[in-house]
């Protein structure tokens, strides 16, 4: 969450993961579901790759072969 965006919607604030850390869960989890779900946000997100690429190293992850 100390990484998460901060925006504002309808006057409220509010936090929201990171892309990045999206894909990061579901590559720790691995199941055929979260590699469609890496492989849209990584077509359709505006990723960080660097940023991407760090988190997944914090956490000793690695993408699933696509």
């Amino acid at each position: 969450m100390r990484e998460a965006e901060r925006l504002d919607y309808e006057g409220v604030p509010a936090k929201v993961f990171r892309a990045e850390h999206i894909i990061a869960i579901a590559a720790s989890v691995g199941r055929s579901k979260d590699k469609a779900r890496i492989e849209q946000l990584l077509q359709q997100a505006d990723v960080d790759k660097t940023y991407l690429a760090d988190v997944l190293q914090r956490h000793k992850l690695k993408l699933p072969t696509l």
